[in-house]
């Protein structure tokens, strides 16, 4: 698999962002903008903000940003496809959305069960109809099952949900060089080598928080025409917290089995048993050079609480000349030294 490297938005220096066609075709480069949002994400790409470009108005600009081109920040593995372009007071605003979103426009039709995770999203990509430079990229080798159940809709939809629920990430990573975008899965390891400190000055914001304000811990699911429990059916007195989800509607099949109906009645209790976990949050920002999803370990002062996270994403914001890099994190893995 290709080396994971620092992302290109900590870099210094400066910024150049490129066009180029629906065919991968470079078409012209933008040197100097009023403001640029540039977001990097690790397993989510719907419903969250995308990519922003404000430039002076010019009929130059206008025709080269036009919807269904890509923009690529020099440097970086991701690319932005432009959705719309707004001409007002003399500016124009383009947005765009991370290349991956090209999978919300395929589709997979049929109900997954209990899949190797990589090896079938990727076999996903190679049946869909074929867009312009999507190609797989390098295995991860990556050995995961997703033991859930994904049910037909979007690629896009469809590799969110697994990738999400193994912490696996996913990209379209873009290749300048042979003007492909490849499709590949990725999950870095903890550098244990690396050392995330305020006493090092690359760690700042650090917060801790404990609730069980949505916690449970037993789920009921009430199908058409049988009931299942999963989670900590055992539990009892206040340790016992439970949740009954409305499946009325999952009645079984003719040709499906009472073991397979109860197994698919199980899952969805599961995923829901997922969404309601004691919530023991650790927050922290680093700001030494980092890559989407590598794991940062960080310890809470004064405290034997350490934690691990995932960096989740990564924005640029440009504006005036001055550039800015801010970064999430993913639920972090707590523990405590003994």
């Amino acid at each position: 698999m290709s080396g994971e490297k620092a992302s290109a938005l900590t870099a210094s220096g400066t910024k150049t962002i490129f066009v180029y066609g629906p065919e991968l075709k470079l078409l012209g480069r933008i040197e100097s903008w009023v403001s640029l949002v540039w977001p990097e994400r690790y397993n989510t790409y719907k419903n969250v903000q995308g990519a922003q470009l404000e430039l002076h108005e010019s009929t130059s600009l206008q025709a080269l940003c036009r919807p269904d081109r890509y923009l690529w920040l020099a440097g970086s593995e991701h690319l932005m496809r432009i959705c719309s372009a707004q001409t007002s007071d003399h500016r124009l605003v383009v947005s765009a959305r991370d290349a991956a979103y090209i999978l919300d426009e395929r589709s997979s039709l049929q109900t997954l069960k209990n899949f190797s995770a990589e090896t079938t999203l990727r076999q996903l990509v190679t049946a869909m109809e074929p867009w312009p430079g999507v190609e797989l990229g390098d295995l991860a080798e990556i050995t995961d099952t997703y033991t859930g159940e994904a049910a037909p809709g979007s690629l896009l939809d469809v590799a969110e949900q697994v990738c999400q629920e193994l912490d696996i990430g996913f990209r379209l990573r873009f290749d300048p060089a042979e003007k492909k975008l490849l499709f590949e899965l990725y999950r870095p390891l903890l550098d244990r080598n690396a050392r995330y400190a305020p006493q090092y000055g690359n760690l700042t914001d650090l917060t801790y928080t404990e609730s069980t304000a949505d916690y449970k811990n037993v789920v009921i699911v009430v199908g058409g025409d049988a009931t299942v429990t999963v989670g900590a059916e055992s539990a009892a007195g206040i340790a016992r917290r439970e949740l009954v989800v409305d499946a009325a509607s999952r009645t079984r099949s003719s040709s499906q089995t009472q073991s397979d109906y109860l197994e698919s009645l199980k899952a969805l209790g599961t995923q829901e048993l997922a969404k309601h976990t004691r919530l023991e949050n650790f927050r922290f920002t680093p700001t030494d050079e980092v890559m989407v999803g590598k794991v940062v370990a960080a310890s809470l002062p004064g405290t034997d609480i350490q934690a691990a996270a995932r960096i989740t994403s990564i924005t640029l914001t440009s504006q005036k000349g001055e550039n800015s890099v801010s970064t999430e994190i993913g639920t972090p893995i707590i523990r405590r030294r003994t």
